[in-house]
């Protein structure tokens, strides 16, 4: 019998961006805390800097960081409070339809 394998700590955004390398829809869903489907519809609606190469699709971590930076300053995302990191995409529990401002 053997014993399972330890559970792989994900990396973070700043983890990533350090390594340099490209990084997949599933790594960067996993350091930003979405759906592996909100990282590919926003690829297919031109909302986020990535490649496709060979039809397989890569996030550069540094463009990331400056997309994540300026939504951030547009207000799109707040800024992260102290022990948290921002969701991308969220708007804080609030929608416009029922709960404006």
């Amino acid at each position: 019998m053997t014993n399972p394998e330890p559970t792989q700590k994900r990396p973070s955004l700043k983890e990533l961006l350090a390594s340099g390398d490209l990084i997949s829809p599933e790594e960067l869903a996993a350091a930003l805390k979405i759906a592996r489907v909100t990282a590919y519809q926003w690829v297919r609606r031109g909302a986020i800097p990535h490649l496709k190469i060979e039809g397989v699709v890569r996030f550069d971590p540094q463009e990331v960081e400056a997309w994540l930076e300026s939504k951030r300053r547009s207000g799109a995302i707040p800024p992260p409070g102290p022990g948290k990191e921002a969701k991308p995409g969220g708007r804080g529990g609030q929608h416009n339809k029922c709960c404006p401002g």
